[in-house]
């Protein structure tokens, strides 16, 4: 009996030993629904870790707060939008971080950065626009609300990107979430009426207030909207062309999972999934006939 005992116990010590468990502290810059799919996909991917979500609230002061709380208690940092990245960022600790839902990371100087990696939040905007053109070929004047500060970059390479796909864009850029309704109010009637909106990743477009009025109104007017995210064609966008948000989740969990292990040295940006996602039920409320090539070429059809 004694025997076996040692064999057995010897044979445990050989046995490989699992990346080690981190407290990991993920800052949301605002509690986004379109995001949650990515929050899920994360805590499966990496479950062995202990997974503490913080809410920004969009407030930088709130973000000053909580990033400075987390000094000396995390192992690694995972932050959700521009806020939050450059929040933990400038917080100066020496905590690995990895962002993920940053347009625009190389302008917050987030690529390259030590101690930085994350997941892009990025498609080409020219592919995106393809695929908006091929599911309704009728809609060639597109609308597009942002904040030059979010999304400024993306919708910059959008106006150049347009007349490839043979599409128009009208631009109308916003400070805060309460400038919203009176853009969208200008493009949905009148001289400047759009035949759809485009909604990109921005934080002032895809809180929960925006993020209803916009869909609410531009059912209402008969109009189309464009998105990034499976999550708004599923509260009523007509189509989505962005990332796979669990395969941002699964990347960024992949990335803890490095860290955690500690692999040092720089770590590449990851590239994650692009997914064609269609809304035929609102499809059919406005009367927008989707070519077959556009239903087969989706990921999913709603």
């Amino acid at each position: 009996m004694r025997s076996w005992f040692v064999v057995l116990a010897a044979a445990a010590l050989t046995l490989p030993t699992p990346a080690s468990a981190a407290d990991v502290a993920v800052l949301k810059s605002a509690d986004t629904p379109a995001w949650r799919p990515a929050l899920d996909a994360l805590r499966r991917a990496a479950a062995a870790h202990n997974l503490v979500e913080h809410d920004l609230r969009n407030d930088r002061a709130e973000a000053d707060r909580i990033v400075a709380g987390l000094q000396g208690k995390a192992g690694v940092i995972v932050a959700l939008g521009p806020l939050a990245a450059q929040a933990a960022q400038a917080g100066g600790s020496e905590t690995p971080l990895v962002f993920c839902m940053v347009q625009d990371p190389t302008r917050l100087g987030l690529v390259g950065a030590a101690n930085v990696t994350g997941v892009s939040f990025q498609i080409p905007i020219k592919n995106q626009l393809a695929a908006f053109r091929l599911v309704n070929p009728r809609g060639v004047r597109i609308g597009v609300i942002y904040s030059e500060q979010n999304t400024g970059a993306q919708v910059a390479e959008a106006t150049k990107a347009v007349g490839v796909v043979r599409l128009s864009l009208v631009t109308r850029p916003v400070a805060s979430e309460r400038e919203v309704p009176e853009a969208l109010r200008g493009m949905l009637k009148g001289a400047e009426a759009v035949d759809a909106l485009w909604i990109p990743p921005d934080p002032i477009l895809v809180g929960d207030e925006s993020r209803r009025y916009i869909l609410g109104e531009t059912l209402k007017a008969g109009k189309p909207v464009y998105s990034f995210s499976p999550a708004l064609v599923a509260e009523g966008a007509l189509v989505s062309n962005g990332p796979d948000m669990a395969s941002i989740g699964e990347q960024v969990a992949d990335l803890v999972n490095r860290l955690a292990a500690g692999e040092k040295g720089r770590i590449e940006m990851l590239i994650p999934r692009a997914e064609l996602v269609i809304n035929k039920k609102i499809a059919d409320k406005l009367k927008v006939e989707i070519p077959a090539d556009a239903l087969r070429a989706a990921g999913k059809v709603l």
